[in-house]
């Protein structure tokens, strides 16, 4: 994930490109997000998606910054929408949680990396007070 942690929000729909698919009664409708999610984003999304199996789970697919969900006609929307909210909101937890231990490990590096060109200068300073 970059340094910054996204916060993805789903906010609105793509009205124009709601899609009847093919020799089904399956409709594709594409929520619109905040903004496009980095690949750690998505694959954490997926994994928190597939750990639910829920009735209301319905095939969904991100691109850009577009996820499409394929609804049937029985479908209520609405709790489509909320079941997808929560499981974004999963998604940046744990994509937030990520983000903090990589910088705690970033942080403690930068220690270590102190402490050793410290003892680095006490040896050259040692080194020129040596008698030959």
């Amino acid at each position: 994930m970059s340094d910054d942690c996204q916060k993805i929000r789903i906010v609105g729909v793509d009205k124009a490109a709601i899609d009847m698919r093919a020799g089904r009664q399956i409709w594709a409708i594409p929520f619109k997000f905040s903004s496009k999610p980095d690949q750690d984003w998505e694959k954490k999304f997926y994994e928190v998606q597939q750990r639910d199996k829920n009735v209301m789970k319905r095939h969904m697919r991100i691109v850009g910054d577009v996820i499409t969900v394929e609804v049937s006609e029985l479908d209520d929307l609405q709790k489509v929408l909320d079941a997808m909210r929560l499981e974004v909101a999963e998604t940046n937890v744990l994509c937030e949680g990520d983000h903090q231990t990589k910088l705690k490990v970033r942080r403690e590096l930068e220690a270590l990396q102190q402490k050793q060109g410290d003892v680095t200068k006490k040896f050259k300073d040692d080194s020129d007070k040596l008698q030959f």
